[in-house]
């Protein structure tokens, strides 16, 4: 270091004789940095100071606040805090008053320092520095020269603040910086700054806590731009052993190049919140729970991953989940409602890219849900641009709602149930929000699926280009989609099993009938609705309707194979479409099944190779081809009665037998076999046709005769 000022050896013992006199000028002879210090007239547990090469060892045996001109250290220089005696649990303050603290090499601080306080309100910075302490540390920038050491208790410790924010027109924040640094710290870890940093550093401690200042003290400095979009805490590529405590009354919170966590991370701040948006292929790592709190316009956590459960909360502005993967369960809050042009962040919900929740998801939003994502590029009214892929995958429930706004869906999404919960909002001119939607391409997969809805259900009409155009759109503006336009209707696919709730208005404000469209990829069963129009399609697949379910009509679409209907008590008429030639058969409530199109009540055509048909079920009937008549046997000839050799029946003699089964109406026909009446026991033979133990027929033949 520069600028050496040394004291003689009689000025130096004079110093040691008189540490309880109000000041005394230190020079430990580690350089100019360590020079011009006094001590605080009522704190003089300064016993010594040792100098040695490139080190220093300042010996404390009561608490003491030191004041230094400056404080540095160089890379190669170390300095330590010691105990001596009995001395144990103290608390030593350093006071900086002269320019921002650069410190490079190493500080120390033994199992007797309890607290260690380095306080400048020019700053500090730790770069390449290695700083181990056995209890707890705290590095601020609130200006402490007045503070009587002896007075420093744990609750004071923990609610200082930065509170002296440089003179006006500062171009930055005072701050505290840690940059390739490592720090040990036995205890707590408080850093209170206006501004704090930490890139590629290591840090170890119980708890690392973060804290910035209010905003009457950022408008004080006089700053050029608004302090709600400074990243007042930023981390980079940090690697952090501990809890992790992040508050800032104003400003905003950004995590970026990945890091971790091995701890919880608990943040709340006032301006937004950007967790690893800006990734550089990196990961950012909680193990543990992740709990972030937002008070301003965005709260986004991307390319992450969360060991615990992560609870993401915002109340002036919207959360944004993406490429996330959380073991636990997962909670997304917005509150509040914006008028939707008011220029400012709307309360809404977006899970996007490929996120994966371990537990339940829980989403809970005062505007829009999207599960999906876009990219706009037409950021004005029209809005345009187009959908990006991605998917969600959930181990336990997703439960969504909204209070004045739309569920939609653009990527593939699954889970083991599903609750969707739109609501609609009302401003001053018009409604908007409160339909479940899709893209039409989307797969919404769960055993069950529940629906409510203050509008539409179903899918977005259209071309690709047009359809994302029109999802943007209605997310950004939030329009409400008429709910008895069929022309705007497409389906909303799901991957089948069971829908236990699908509730609409029975009426929309014209006057029309609300419409739910869903089409199901595998077998589907509804055992719970009270709805409108709801229809319904299963291509190749089966549909059963069982159970209360209550609306004005379901219609099942042609492409269904089988549809299946509860009765008596049906609450809807039905509307049922024939593959074969596309005639609809409509079954009134109170009627039984009657299928015009085929002998005896079915529809039971002849398949050619590659056909399809469908069939209709009752309430006691079976599908599918009724069984063959019993022949009528011809008189019996006599026999021979020195007849030839027996003809044993051949491939040939055998016959096609339908032997189907309730079960299976599509199972194929079979080879049954033929046997003579002389070969089987007469006590067993019934009839042409003998039914065995094993649900199988033989068909029973005279013998030949011969001429």
């Amino acid at each position: 270091m520069k600028n050496l000022k040394k004291l003689s050896a009689i000025a130096l013992s004079t110093l040691f004789a008189t540490m309880q006199i109000s000041v005394a000028s230190i020079d430990t002879g580690l350089g100019g940095g360590l020079g011009g210090a006094v001590i605080d007239s009522h704190s003089g547990g300064l016993q010594n100071v040792v100098p040695g090469t490139n080190q220093v060892d300042l010996n404390f045996n009561a608490n003491t606040h030191v004041k230094w001109d400056s404080l540095n250290l160089n890379s190669n220089e170390t300095m330590n805090f010691n105990t001596v005696g009995t001395a144990n649990n103290l608390t030593i303050l350093n006071t900086v008053n002269n320019n921002m603290s650069r410190i490079y090499g190493r500080v120390n601080a033994d199992s007797g320092i309890g607290k260690l306080i380095i306080s400048n309100p020019n700053g500090v910075l730790f770069d390449g520095a290695k700083f181990t302490t056995a209890g707890d540390t705290m590095i601020t920038t609130k200006d402490m020269s007045n503070v009587n050491v002896n007075n420093i208790t744990d609750g004071t410790y923990t609610k200082l603040k930065s509170d002296d924010w440089g003179t006006n027109g500062t171009p930055d924040l005072i701050q505290v910086q840690i940059k390739d640094s490592n720090f040990s710290v036995g205890g707590d870890f408080n850093i209170f700054a206006p501004k704090i940093t930490g890139v590629n550093s290591a840090v170890k401690a119980n708890t690392l806590k973060l804290v910035t200042a209010n905003g009457a003290d950022y408008i004080a400095a006089g700053l050029a731009s608004p302090v709600a979009n400074k990243a007042v805490t930023r981390l980079t590529a940090m690697d952090i052993n501990g809890d992790v405590v992040i508050t800032n009354d104003v400003g905003a919170f950004a995590v970026e190049d990945g890091g971790s966590i091995k701890g919880n991370l608990t943040s709340e701040t006032g301006g937004w919140v950007r967790i690893n948006e800006t990734s550089n292929g990196k990961t950012f790592t909680v193990d543990g729970d992740m709990d972030t709190k937002g008070h301003g316009e965005q709260l986004m956590v991307r390319h992450s991953y969360v060991t615990g459960n992560a609870n993401m909360s915002n109340d002036g502005g919207f959360v944004d989940i993406g490429n996330v993967t959380v073991d636990g369960d997962a909670k997304l809050t917005t509150t509040g409602i914006e008028p939707i042009y008011s220029n400012k962040f709307n309360h809404y919900v977006h899970v996007i890219g490929d996120t994966n929740i371990g537990g339940n998801l829980d989403i809970d939003a005062s505007q829009n849900i999207h599960i999906g994502n876009y990219k706009i590029t037409n950021n004005a009214a029209p809005y345009q641009g187009y959908l990006l892929s991605g998917k969600l995958t959930v181990g336990g429930d997703i439960n969504a709602k909204t209070t004045a706004g739309h569920i939609m869906t653009t990527i593939d999404t699954e889970a083991k149930n599903i609750n969707y919960e739109a609501r609609k909002g009302v401003d001053s001119t018009r409604s908007y929000g409160g339909n479940i939607l899709s893209d039409g391409k989307a797969v919404i997969k769960a055993d069950t699926y529940q629906f409510k809805s203050a509008g539409y259900i179903g899918g977005i009409k259209g071309t690709t280009n047009t359809t994302d155009n029109t999802v943007i759109d209605i997310m950004e503006n939030y329009t409400h989609i008429p709910a008895d336009i069929p022309s705007n209707h497409d389906y909303l696919t799901i991957d089948g099993g069971t829908i236990t709730k699908l509730e609409t208005p029975k009426l929309s404000p014209g006057g029309n009938n609300v419409q739910v469209y869903i089409k199901s990829k595998n077998d589907l069963l509804v055992n719970g609705a009270n709805a409108s129009d709801i229809n319904l399609v299963a291509p190749g697949k089966k549909i059963t309707i069982t159970g209360d379910v209550q609306a004005n009509n379901i219609n099942v679409g042609p492409e269904t194979d089988y549809l299946k209907l509860d009765y008596p008590n049906r609450k809807f008429t039905t509307n049922f479409t024939s593959i074969r030639d596309d005639k609809v058969v409509t079954i009134k409530p109170d009627e039984e099944i009657t299928y015009e199109l085929a002998d005896g009540g079915y529809n039971q055509p002849t398949l050619q190779p590659g056909e399809k048909t469908t069939y209709l079920y009752g309430p006691d009937k079976t599908p599918g081809p009724v069984p063959p008549p019993t022949p009528t046997p011809d008189p019996p000839t006599p026999p021979d009665p020195t007849p030839d050799q027996p003809i044993k029946p051949t491939d040939d003699d055998n016959v096609r037998v339908k032997n189907w089964v309730p079960e299976d109406p599509m199972k194929p026909l079979v080879n049954t076999p033929v046997a003579f009446a002389a070969d089987l026991d007469d006590d067993d033979i019934e009839g042409p046709i003998r039914k065995n133990v094993d649900g199988s027929v033989t068909v029973v033949r005279a013998y030949p005769m011969n001429n």
